[in-house]
């Protein structure tokens, strides 16, 4: 059989910005994804600018409270934002790079009403030293700031409503025992329950009966008399004849005239002080239910004496929206100077900048009984779906499990209100119930199904928001369980994490390109992330990414730890301060220093170790949570750092290369055999080069060089860099690059030299 005829061809590949591609695109060759894309990219991260970064490792801040599902942020201002974590029935603060202790290993800790399965369906809205809470079944809260390590949850007082719809139902009466004070309201029918104690009642007389209509000249009015005007009854506290001026007051006692003779005419006097009773309607607030058809208020506003006594019963009341009975907003959005709820297919929103001081004026009228712009509205959502989560833009974005809308004004020159509102389809795609989040213009969120990223931007040209397909290219990233949380960084690099059932957070490099990239984070030790949030740095000018996770520890107990990510190394870091191993702790040691202790949660666990900026291999922490290093490996004549943790390996796949060969025909399918891979390399330690099979062997590429001090740890190395790759041929020719030693990679460029059957062409 004659012999195979071999070419030697090369591609050279400069940037990896599309990252991680579905294997559906794998025979897309002529997309720029493929251009810029990985089969696998695990622990880097696919930069806008190209190359591959490693990730930066995580560092153990504290062990969890074993009942902890969720991590959320308190941001008060960008030098000072926390980590809350939440548990059953409890929380836990972190700032500044720790948590927050009442003694030296003891959390700080307080109580609340939320069960830790709950607390990844806080709906969270932050206003300085007070973010408002809402989930539906929880009555509206607040965490509440009181220092910088003092927090309280806060019910809030709901003031002046929000009231349900009318009672439509003309057979169905209430009437109440007295106009003020505490009163008994009885029912015709099965009205009220337990669960709405706390709720406002509002009962609204049919007529005014036998009072008159206030008028100008009004002879021998007695004292006690009563009249009415606006819709508002008063008491004559003096006798005489009215004046010429409309009672209109909501308080106190007022005349109505100058209490003078006509000048003319020298009849008179004309003027009598009027009252001011009540209303059409009063409103109490629920204490106590004696039975469906009999409960207690404490009278917060004068009911009207056409609904006191069981002769006065009026169909024409209205129940408390928000209650135990009825539900409770699950949604909270500060917007346009209001809190609004949401709750079901309602959008309630309060009082114009009335919510503050753990209360909400949910006040639909004036004191004079009038309606304004600015006053509290309650209005219904026309669309099949209830909203599941709720972001601030330009307008209101709500998104449901079928569409997304916008919500604002009817009239934009106008101001939000009850008159001046509406909903506007913007998409169908549909959400999960995941919190959105906001970076740069974008409103990221998880479409419906858990596996699709998608980012609302307002487009001015089709003048609605459109919604493009972050992961179009990347529709595995999310796992077989899909995302189950977001979270944002803006600096150092713009970054989007999105957090996966399975246990692993994609990242996602914020960027207008039309490339989107993603990378994969799975933690060193098994540990699976179950929630992740960012936060400010205490400098105010970056941010960190913080974790909980569980993980088996090494008793093969499970544990819950709270990590916080080191910052993304730049270059020109000193070698000593890499940080690139899980759950890790850094020491700073003394001359010739190898015992180190305190490293419990290491104990009985294989760790990497990075001393004086040199990799120290095949170490283990004993089960006293002891390590000790080799003499050899530490400098005796200076202080050094040591850092220790749990490994995690940075894996990159190429896919398969498609190099244009003799006649213009592609390599894509024919056989042939990567036999050298070389690495365009910034500052990089440790890294090796093969094939994707794991059982194959891999090339360290970087050696010490001649003119490196034998006495130290070889040098971060820039440049290129390549090894032999033992492939055999087939039609693949992927190329892999793995860092799994503690240290920095970053690659820039890959050139690949491969041998190719030209008889196969």
């Amino acid at each position: 059989m004659a012999a195979s005829l071999m070419a030697v061809a090369r591609q050279i590949l400069t940037g990896w910005l599309a990252g991680e591609l579905s294997p559906f695109l794998s025979g897309r060759i002529e997309t720029e994804q493929y251009r810029y894309g990985l089969d696998t990219c695990e622990n880097f991260i696919p930069t806008i600018e190209g190359p591959l970064v490693k990730r930066s490792g995580f560092a153990m801040i504290r062990e969890a409270d074993p009942t902890s599902t969720w991590l959320t942020a308190f941001r008060r201002l960008v030098t000072q934002e926390y980590v809350v974590e939440w548990g059953e029935e409890k929380a836990r603060f972190y700032t500044n790079g720790g948590r927050i202790e009442t003694e030296p290993g003891v959390a700080y800790e307080i109580t609340t009403p939320y069960a830790a399965a709950d607390a990844p369906t806080l709906s969270l809205q932050q206003s300085f030293d007070r973010q408002y809470i809402a989930h539906g079944d929880y009555a509206p809260g607040a965490l509440r700031r009181d220092g910088a390590a003092l927090f309280t949850i806060e019910t809030l007082e709901l003031k002046n409503g929000p009231f349900a719809d009318p009672n439509g139902d003309e057979s169905v009466t209430v009437y109440a025992s007295s106009a003020s004070g505490t009163a008994t309201l009885t029912a015709n029918s099965a009205l009220f329950d337990a669960g709405m104690v706390g709720s406002p009642v509002m009962l609204e007389a049919i007529d005014f009966g036998d009072i008159v209509s206030w008028a100008s000249g009004m002879k021998d009015i007695a004292i006690g008399d009563k009249c009415y005007n606006e819709d508002k009854v008063y008491q004559a506290a003096t006798a005489g004849n009215t004046g010429d001026t409309q009672p209109t007051h909501s308080e106190g006692s007022y005349y109505d005239g100058a209490n003078s003779n006509d000048v003319l005419n020298d009849t008179g006097p004309y003027g009598v002080k009027w009252t001011y009773l009540h209303d059409r309607f009063g409103v109490g607030t629920i204490t106590a239910v004696a039975s469906g058809t009999s409960a207690t208020v404490s009278v917060t506003r004068r009911m009207p004496d056409g609904v006191v006594g069981s002769g006065n019963a009026t169909w024409r009341w209205r129940l408390g929206a928000f209650n135990a009975f009825h539900g409770w907003p699950h949604l909270n959005v500060l917007h346009a100077g209001r809190l609004i709820y949401l709750k079901g297919y309602d959008i309630v929103g309060s009082v114009v900048g009335d919510y503050g001081g753990g209360r909400v004026n949910f006040a639909t009228f004036s004191n004079l009984g009038r309606l304004a712009p600015d006053l509290a509205f309650r209005r219904q959502i026309a669309t099949e779906d209830a909203p599941i989560w709720v972001a601030k833009d330009r307008q209101l974005i709500v998104g449901t499990p079928t569409r997304e809308l916008a919500i604002g004004p009817v009239n934009a020159a106008a101001a939000l209100s009850g008159e001046n509102i509406e909903a506007q389809d913007q998409s169908s795609y549909g959400s999960e119930a995941v919190a959105p989040v906001q970076l740069g213009t974008e409103t990221i969120f998880v479409q419906r199904g858990g596996k699709r990223l998608r980012a609302a931007d307002f487009d001015f040209a089709r003048d609605r928001y459109d919604a493009a397909d972050l992961t179009a290219a990347a529709k595995h990233i999310g796992g077989s369980a899909g995302f189950i949380q977001l979270a944002f960084q803006r600096e150092p690099e713009a970054m989007i994490y999105a957090v996966s059932g399975d246990g692993h957070i994609a990242a996602h490099p914020k960027s207008r390109l039309e490339i989107k990239g993603f990378g994969r984070f799975v933690l060193g030790g098994g540990a699976r992330v179950l929630s992740a949030v960012s936060i400010a740095a205490d400098d105010g000018r970056t941010e960190e990414l913080w974790v909980l996770v569980q993980r088996e520890d090494g008793s093969g107990a499970t544990v819950k730890e709270v990590w916080k990510q080191e910052p993304l190394r730049q270059l020109g870091t000193a070698q000593e301060e890499q940080f690139f191993v899980d759950g890790g702790v850094r020491i700073a040691a003394s001359a010739g220093q190898t015992e180190f202790t305190g490293l419990d949660h290491l104990a009985n666990q294989d760790v990497a170790v990075l001393a004086a900026g040199g990799v120290v291999p095949g170490q283990s922490v004993d089960g006293n949570g002891v390590l000790t290093l080799p003499a050899t490996s530490v400098p005796g004549d200076r202080a050094f750092t040591v850092i220790v943790g749990l490994p995690f390996t940075a894996t990159a796949v190429g896919l398969r290369p498609n190099i244009q060969l003799r006649g213009g025909q592609s390599s894509q399918g024919v056989k042939q055999r990567l036999v050298y891979l070389t690495l365009r390399l910034l500052e990089t330690m440790g890294i090796k080069v093969g094939t994707p099979d794991p059982d194959d062997p891999l090339e360290p590429i970087i050696d010490r060089e001649a003119d490196d001090f034998m006495d130290e740890p070889i040098p971060l190395k820039t440049g290129d860099y390549g090894g032999e790759v033992d492939a055999d041929f087939d039609r693949d020719g992927r190329p892999r690059w793995v860092s799994d030693d503690p240290v920095a990679a970053v690659v820039t460029a890959s050139i690949l030299k491969m041998e190719v059957d030209e008889k196969d062409v």
